[in-house]
């Protein structure tokens, strides 16, 4: 039996109890908790910072519910933050010399990185993805994107956080540390990926479901973070295949 455990935000677990996503904190922390459970997921997600006026209160709810999934909190990548910065800047790199422009920008996404995952452990989450998404981000040494996650393998030592990164298009995803992470290039013993894409279509799901099962019986299959616009049957179906529920052909 392999768990799935999709990162969706908390409107799509509204969405999978037809309802629309609510506004007080209390409604939020139910609607989260009510919603992995309809989609049958292993672990359910603190809402996104435009969901929620104080997302942190939402988790630390989540965590204290009784009986609740257990809560993934999300850190994004300091190499996914470069990426944004450049599309906020056209596509440009500020600074007379880009290569310091990138360090200096992957020190301080690094900062943020711990900063938030230390949220995370003040709100009593144990587990967190690290959430990488660099297709189009300029080529960085693979020392420097190692040394950018490096403060958060330490901080989640010493916050004893189990970390697991999520990653997409990153050519040496095992080289940044992690003992737990899936990519679309390989994933560590026992996880298996699906890519956003992956939910595009029926087809496209039946496809790497047909993957993942060839593949072996993983204990977990994790997905990229996912948009509000996916369908809640889909990631419904992916979690009865892949935990037998629903008999394949």
């Amino acid at each position: 039996m392999t768990r799935l455990t999709a990162l969706v935000p908390g409107s799509v677990c509204a969405a999978a109890l037809g309802r629309a996503w609510p506004q007080d904190l209390d409604s939020q922390v139910r609607c989260i908790d009510e919603g992995a459970r309809s989609l049958r997921l292993a672990c359910c997600c603190p809402p996104r910072f435009h969901e929620a006026p104080d997302p942190d209160t939402v988790t630390a709810g989540l965590v204290r519910t009784p009986g609740a999934v257990p809560v993934l909190g999300v850190v994004t990548g300091p190499l996914s933050e470069l990426l944004s910065d450049i599309h906020r800047r056209g596509g440009e790199l500020s600074g007379s010399s880009p290569i310091q422009d990138v360090q200096e920008f992957l020190d301080d996404a690094s900062d943020a990185a711990v900063d938030r995952l230390r949220a995370l452990s003040a709100c009593g989450v144990r587990r967190a993805a690290v959430a990488e998404h660099a297709t189009t981000a300029p080529r960085i040494d693979q020392d420097a994107a190692a040394e950018a996650h490096r403060p958060l393998l330490n901080a989640a030592a010493h916050l004893r956080i189990d970390l697991v990164l999520v990653a997409s298009g990153l050519d040496d995803v095992a080289s940044l540390g992690y003992e737990d992470w899936v990519s679309d290039w390989g994933c560590s013993p026992g996880l298996a990926f699906l890519a956003a894409d992956a939910f595009d279509s029926a087809a496209a799901l039946e496809r790497e479901l047909d993957r993942i099962r060839a593949a072996g019986d993983p204990s977990e299959a994790i997905t990229a973070p996912l948009d509000a616009g996916v369908s809640p049957e889909l990631v419904r179906h992916a979690s009865r295949v892949l935990s037998g529920e629903d008999a394949r052909p």
